[in-house]
């Protein structure tokens, strides 16, 4: 048994239940395999403990995959197949029937309709990332149909990735900031970095300190940051925009905005007994992953 003490957000233990892929590598009560669900809401908010009063930790996208290990009082506690986060899901956000992906949502947000029309009925809101299955790519008034009988517009939704991670953040200027969100509805700094490369096929995970680790290379003091560098600072993640700008989502502005990098480093300053500034890494180029 690893004495290790593994990282609780991603890893799916208690002291009472576990994964069972974890029967030889952490202590617990019992350990089950799990069941899987996919997420048959827009949003679907994941929370520390089972309690909506407290802060979110993190939100999942309509069609992505979770892993319930306990099913109790209306709640299930699991695992997010796309970033391994752990958390408390409402269970009624989640559905056992599975649809296999065949496309992402591109938009930044788009509706599913009970008819290929954009007056009928809207069944569901859903956002950037979001996964669907299209039964028939045949276009009916611009819609596609999808597994279940609905109707999304088909080109806001794509089976192809970008290339450009800056490009897809500047779509999100001006969000809210939302502690915790995932979304153009709001969503906090490493969201802004999860989700813009999640655009372009690259699946970061959800914190700003594995980001941290898994990002790229540590720029050199004689290096100039450039576009598409990526600054971290005590707890907080952003995109370089150039030498001296930086785009993130941020609680100052309450919102995704373009700040100087100088201006960011000096708030930072007054909040941590850190360094101000950890490091700017630049990512690598690697290859697409489905």
């Amino acid at each position: 048994m690893s004495q290790e003490t593994p990282d609780s957000r991603i890893t799916p233990c208690r002291k009472d239940i576990a994964a069972d892929f974890l029967k030889d590598t952490v202590q617990a009560e019992k350990y089950v395999p799990g069941a899987t669900y996919q997420v048959a809401r827009g949003l679907a908010p994941l929370y520390g403990i089972p309690d909506r009063h407290t802060p979110l930790v993190s939100q999942l996208l309509y069609g992505e995959i979770f892993t319930v290990y306990e099913e109790k009082d209306g709640w299930a506690w699991g695992q997010a197949a796309r970033d391994n986060y752990v958390g408390y899901c409402p269970l009624d956000c989640l559905s056992p029937d599975i649809y296999d992906s065949t496309h992402h949502v591109e938009a930044l947000s788009t509706h599913i309709y009970a008819e290929p029309d954009p007056k009928s009925e809207p069944l569901h809101h859903i956002f950037q990332m979001s996964e669907v299955c299209v039964a028939n790519p045949a276009q009916n008034k611009g819609f596609v149909q999808l597994v279940d009988g609905n109707w999304i517009y088909a080109t806001h939704i794509s089976n192809h990735y970008g290339t450009d991670p800056v490009a897809e953040a500047l779509k999100l200027l001006y969000a809210p900031y939302l502690w915790g969100g995932k979304s153009c509805a709001g969503l906090d700094c490493s969201a802004l970095i999860q989700l813009s490369f999640a655009t372009t096929g690259v699946f970061m995970p959800r914190d700003s300190d594995q980001q941290e680790s898994c990002i790229g290379r540590v720029l050199d003091d004689d290096d100039i940051p450039q576009r598409g560098d990526v600054a971290f600072f005590p707890g907080h993640v952003g995109f370089m925009l150039d030498d001296m700008h930086l785009l993130h989502a941020n609680a100052h502005h309450m919102r995704v905005s373009i700040d100087p990098l100088k201006d960011v480093i000096n708030i930072v300053s007054f909040q941590t007994d850190k360094p101000p500034l950890s490091c700017i890494r630049r990512p690598e180029k690697p290859s697409p992953t489905a």
